[in-house]
């Protein structure tokens, strides 16, 4: 039987229903499986069961202002974690003789979700642990503990629930054993990458919080400056020539940031090129949008950018070195870009782009939003980004033509 993964649907009219769910997170992350359920749904049989088939540490993630009423504190001043786990010191309830037991993790459990239990009646350190997620759960931290605050929230209940991770034993269950334990026990299994999409889908992220005429050597336009919620330093523009509504598909170009390339002409990547032929393309046809995204080095911002290119001196291609460092080959979300779009009022658009992955991107978010045309924007040949393109070529699959045969032969 084929790894399916549930709804987030199917997830949240589980919790309701007081069941389990299960939910994974990035395999270059923790790549592990929780058990999940909501908080106020947390019976000692619940808490039993996760246990016995999680083997995990049984925690709470909660909202900051719950932690920050009931006095929970941050249980070491220097988080070392390797995703800074925001555990608290360990909790019990006052009435709890020894607190290990299910049912009584299950009673502390419930007095964290009465608003009005005292911090007094907690005592500490206990056998519950509690963990503070970010503002903003998931859009914020791709982590377990805001997931299962989110999740609860969807689901019309308490922020707060309570997870377990999952193990075989000896080490942490992998997708297949996840997968086989969903189905032994009729559980929805679902992923923190799809709540993030849900979330993205369902919620207006994007403020347009400033708007000026911009002339420009392209010609006439104006910035309009936008602030994304729960990201703080997060300020994507748009720079829009024309008016959008009098074309049925005007050209756009999703654009990430590259200091580099379009501040410095860096002959390393093709970035400052697309850029201005982006530019002059839109301002020949007098209509159509740049949407500037802070993405810095494919998302993983200017300093690693930097340490990437110096092991690119070593040998390394553009994908090796940022998989060295720690990152996937592409961290980039469009679905700012595309709430952006939204926000201009267009429904269709000629996308200027070599990337594939920015046209799925319309398909993969579920916008009303129709990419009719796939432009491409092909760089000039440089020697000195050879290797660069091949790469985005190859591993990447962007639309890209092979290297000028000359150039090949000489770079043998």
């Amino acid at each position: 039987m084929a790894d399916e993964y549930s709804t987030i649907d199917d997830a949240l009219q589980a919790l309701k229903e007081g069941r389990v769910i299960i939910v994974v997170d990035d395999e270059d992350r923790e790549n592990e499986g929780d058990f999940v359920v909501a908080a106020e749904k947390a019976t000692p049989e619940i808490i039993e069961f996760m246990i016995t088939h999680g083997r995990g540490q049984v925690c709470m993630p909660i909202l900051p202002e719950v932690a920050a009423r009931l006095h929970l504190g941050a249980m070491v001043d220097h988080n070392t974690a390797p995703y800074e786990t925001p555990f608290t010191v360990p909790i019990d309830h006052v009435s709890c003789r020894t607190g290990i037991s299910a049912t009584e993790r299950a009673r502390t459990i419930a007095a964290v979700v009465d608003p009005a239990t005292r911090p007094s009646e907690l005592l500490r350190p206990g056998h519950l642990f509690p963990l503070v997620a970010k503002e903003g759960g998931v859009l914020r931290r791709a982590g377990h503990t805001e997931a299962t605050v989110d999740l609860a929230r969807l689901a019309g209940l308490s922020p707060a629930g309570v997870l377990c991770e999952i193990t075989d034993g000896v080490n942490m269950a992998r997708a297949e054993k996840l997968h086989a334990i969903a189905r032994e026990h009729n559980l929805p299994i679902v992923s923190i990458e799809a709540l993030i999409k849900y979330r993205r889908i369902r919620e207006k992220l994007v403020d347009r919080v400033a708007e000026s005429a911009l002339p420009s050597r392209y010609g006439q336009g104006r910035i309009l400056g936008y602030r994304v919620q729960h990201e703080p330093g997060n300020e994507p523009v748009a720079f829009v020539m024309g008016d959008l509504q009098s074309v049925e598909a005007p050209l756009v170009r999703l654009h990430s940031s590259c200091f580099t390339g379009d501040l410095l002409d860096s002959l390393r990547c093709d970035c400052g090129d697309q850029l201005h032929m982006a530019l002059e393309m839109i301002g020949n046809e007098g209509v159509g949008a740049l949407i500037y995204l802070p993405q810095e080095g494919r998302g993983i911002g200017l300093i690693e950018k930097i340490r990437a290119y110096s092991l690119q001196d070593e040998g390394l291609d553009t994908v090796q070195a940022n998989n060295a460092l720690g990152h996937r080959a592409d961290m980039r979300d469009y679905g700012i870009g595309l709430q952006i779009l939204k926000d201009l009022g267009l429904t269709k658009v000629r996308l200027l782009t070599n990337n594939p992955k920015k046209t799925s991107a319309f398909v993969y978010y579920g916008y009303d939003l129709k990419v009719v045309d796939q432009v491409p924007i092909i760089a000039p040949h440089e020697v000195q980004r050879e290797r660069y393109l091949d790469a985005k070529r190859d591993k990447l699959g962007h639309k890209l033509p092979s290297r000028p045969c000359c150039a090949a032969d000489d770079a043998e």
